[in-house]
């Protein structure tokens, strides 16, 4: 499984051996290769649907500091020391423009299927070519940016965290292992047959 960060994306589920499964597959039916293919993909499409319905969510504001803290954080050697970091609040917005950025993102997130010799499982991602820079940075808490691209105005923003939440919550987890494990179950009982 895939390391849980606030600049996810992407998540990849182990299943059994999918390159072995396929070649078995294919050498009794290709037809049925491609509808295991095209079933084990589908499997991913409720964290996909989730991860679309956090993006239709209205656009967060901004984040202004309102205040300092300390933090304390663990270094090196164990040893710990205190750090001051930013507090932050919600500043309300008017957001009148929007750039087709959570549009991109949403067209992006796909579920793939890998059956490599070194790397085997489904993968769900956001593919960076389509959504650009910004699928990342949206996934954090907060981020700072220039406004429309004007240098001399800058913000600091509140991302919409989408990624991370659909892929941990267990009942869409349990329904997606059931999916893959019942696809592969389908096509072994396929090819016995």
């Amino acid at each position: 499984m895939a390391d849980p960060s606030s600049e996810g994306g992407d998540l990849e589920l182990d299943t059994t051996n999918l390159r072995d499964l396929f070649a078995k597959v294919r050498g009794v039916s290709p037809k049925l290769a491609t509808d295991l293919r095209r079933r084990l993909r589908e499997s991913g499409d409720v964290i996909i649907a989730k991860q679309k319905a956090t993006l239709d969510e209205p656009p967060p504001g901004n984040a202004e500091v309102t205040g300092k803290r300390l933090k304390l954080i663990q270094g090196r050697n164990r040893k710990a020391y205190a750090r001051l970091v930013n507090k932050y609040g919600d500043k309300a917005t008017n957001r009148r423009r929007h750039t087709g950025m959570r549009e991109a993102i949403k067209a992006s997130i796909k579920t793939r299927i890998v059956a490599g010799k070194t790397r085997q499982g489904i993968t769900i991602r956001t593919d960076q070519k389509v959504a650009g820079p910004m699928a990342r940075v949206w996934q954090s808490q907060r981020f700072r940016h220039p406004v429309f691209g004007d240098r001399g105005v800058w913000v600091i923003q509140k991302g919409q965290p989408y990624f991370w939440g659909p892929v941990y919550d267990q009942d869409t987890r349990a329904h997606v292992m059931q999916s893959v494990e019942e696809a592969v179950a389908s096509a072994l009982k396929e090819i016995e047959g």
